[in-house]
This record gives structure tokens, C-alpha cells and sequence, in this order.
């Protein structure tokens, strides 16, 4: 299953933020894509909310500050992921609106927005350490990160 913009061969490839899902038995990886190291945090916001609900509803009502430390960019990836899923399930929302402020160093301000799914279409446990990965290259930044379903 794959999701994103991708531009054709004869196409001049535009950087904008894409994710795609690789299925594995309990585990789904994702790939991410982005021209900035915040976009590529948000980027992993929408992948997960897509994975939960499919299309998730339309967010509603204040947005929700998440600030996180972490030693690392690849733990600080994991830890908004991890942080997100549990905003999920305590509050019982998908959060698709993601404005992710500030990531710098082990540092990462963002504001969240989500609303209540009719229904959960995956059950996403975690963001794991394996095969974790942030790359940064000429046209912006790639992730690998393993979700346990």
C-alpha cells in the first residue's frame, strides 16, 4: 500500500512531505519523506493518523502543545510518535493537524490537533528502535520507522 506525491519520471521531482507503508506480520514500516527536519516530523504525525483511521475526521477544537527532549533526533522521531499514540489513546483522538514548531537538537515543540474517528482502522502499540533511521540528503530529509501493530 502506498501513499504520498510521487512525480513521474519525465517530471521534475518536487519536495513535499510523503510517507508509504510497508506491511510486515505485527510490524508496519514507514518510509518518510520531507524537505525539513520539521516537516518530516509532521509527516510521521499524518502516516500515523492515516494507520489509525484511514481518512481521520476533520480536527476540531484548540490545539494541543507537545514538547518533547530526547538525545537524539532518531529517539526524539520515536518519542513524538510514542507520544502521539498516547494522546490517541487517552483522548480518543486521530491528531492529522500537525505543526511541528521547532526541532533542534534533542528538542521538539509542536501543536496537535485531532477529533474522535467513528472507528480505529490499524491498532498501532508503538513506535520501535528497530531499523530507525533520519537521513539528511540534498533534496531534504528521508525516516524509516517501525510501528508494532
Amino acid at each position: 500500500m502506498g501513499v504520498g506525491r510521487m512525480a513521474g519520471p519525465n517530471q521534475q521531482a518536487e519536495r513535499r512531505p510523503r510517507h508509504s507503508f510497508e506491511e510486515h506480520t505485527g510490524e508496519v514500516l514507514v518510509r518518510l519523506e520531507a524537505p525539513s527536519l520539521e516537516g518530516l516530523f509532521a509527516e510521521a504525525g499524518r502516516a500515523l493518523a492515516e494507520l489509525l483511521a484511514g481518512e481521520p475526521p476533520v480536527p476540531k477544537g484548540q490545539a494541543e502543545r507537545v514538547q518533547l527532549e530526547a538525545p537524539d533526533r532518531q529517539t526524539l522521531l520515536a518519542d513524538f510518535v510514542n507520544e502521539l499514540i498516547f494522546l490517541s489513546e487517552t483522548r480518543k483522538k486521530v491528531y492529522s493537524e500537525l505543526e511541528v514548531e521547532r526541532v533542534e537538537g534533542g528538542a521538539l515543540s509542536a501543536r496537535v490537533r485531532g477529533a474522535e474517528p467513528d472507528s480505529l482502522r490499524t491498532a498501532v502499540k508503538a513506535a520501535t528502535f528497530h531499523r530507525l533511521e533520519i537521513s539528511e540528503g540534498p533534496g531534504g530529509y528521508s525516516a524509516t520507522l517501525v510501528l508494532d501493530v
